[in-house]
């Protein structure tokens, strides 16, 4: 069916119609709605390249995923459910999520590819993620006035929307159990410096400590790529200490299993003789062996509404709510427990 055949179905004009679909606010939300349900009773699909060359739009969004240092694969799986929410949501007005992967050789290498982008408009608007603080992507996006939004906090975070989950309360709670156990030494696992989640995690494990009036020892923060082989080369440096932390927590439930793997070479029992508590609530956490105590963090909430915002940020509309800072739950198994006696 074309946009014709459905404007005058409808009764309305091929502008009114379009302009509906396309989410302007300058038409009235009863005259959207009903477009929108007829649209979908007779199953109107608009033509994605007449649509485009027609306004001058992609009908994209993109995203620029890290992989790891190998080059073979996302750095975290949870992009796919992310992902998977934000498409669910911005199809609906015909836009296609499109992700591209990176090998990144640098900050100035990828700021390079954001502005390949930009200057070829393959892009409406763009997803940013794994933000950093100081984050030159978005202040580029700034300079361009394109619309995007970030999974992920900045310091300028005031001036531009994003949606992010409480890392900070994440690794409060996550410290706060291991103190609550008896453990004294909490060694903490953690993703690289440059990015913001790595900061607020930090920022949560050492309020943890200071408000039990414990220091953390020499040596118990360690950063690296948020991997299984990371996460097994960073217990296994924990553990030859002269005194080695009694519990680890892991930026991500995969730098946690490679964790355990590294507990158990040692001859440790992993819930009895140390602790391990990951980030993330994945399916391999929930099976591994013991059962991982993680974090849950909400993944296809946060990607339902980054999809809400960069589908208002595309229709001009000023009346959104542009931050979001999702709640984060700890979920308790058999990977941690008391301190050994």
């Amino acid at each position: 069916m074309s946009i014709h055949r459905l404007a005058r179905d409808l009764g309305l004009s091929i502008s009114t119609v379009s302009r509906a679909l396309n989410g302007y606010t300058d038409v009235a939300e009863a005259t959207r709605q009903r477009v929108e349900q007829r649209a979908r009773e007779l199953d109107y699909q608009p033509h994605a390249v007449a649509r485009s060359l027609k306004s001058g739009r992609s009908m994209s969004i993109g995203v620029v995923l890290p992989i790891d240092e190998v080059g073979e694969r996302f750095i975290d799986p949870m992009y796919s459910r992310l992902l998977g929410a934000v498409d669910a949501v911005v199809q609906d007005k015909g836009y296609r999520l499109v992700a591209t992967t990176h090998n990144v050789h640098g900050a100035e290498d990828e700021l390079a590819l954001y502005r390949r982008f930009l200057q070829a408009r393959w892009f409406d608007a763009h997803l940013v993620v794994r933000t950093r603080r100081d984050d030159a992507r978005v202040a580029l996006l700034q300079e361009a006035d394109v619309p995007f939004v970030t999974y992920g906090r900045t310091v300028a975070g005031e001036r531009h929307p994003w949606v992010d989950t409480d890392n900070e309360q994440a690794f409060l709670l996550a410290t706060q159990r291991q103190i609550e156990f008896g453990h004294r030494h909490v060694a903490l696992l953690n993703g690289p410096e440059v990015y913001t989640f790595s900061w607020l995690r930090e920022q949560g494990y050492r309020r943890a400590l200071e408000t039990a009036r414990l220091l953390p020892h020499a040596g118990s923060v360690l950063h690296g790529d948020p991997t299984e082989k990371t996460g097994y080369a960073m217990a296994r440096q924990m553990l030859a200490q002269a005194h080695p932390p009694t519990a680890l927590l892991c930026a991500t439930d995969a730098m946690a299993i490679g964790a355990m793997a590294a507990c158990r070479e040692a001859g440790l029992v992993v819930g009895r003789d140390v602790s391990v508590v990951g980030y993330g609530n994945t399916e391999t956490g929930a099976f591994s062996d013991p059962p991982l105590t993680t974090i849950e963090h909400r993944v296809s909430d946060n990607g339902r509404l980054i999809g809400q915002l960069l589908l208002a940020r595309l229709a001009g509309r000023t009346d959104a709510v542009w931050h979001h800072l999702e709640p984060v739950e700890l979920v308790p198994r058999a990977s941690d427990g008391p301190l050994a006696p």
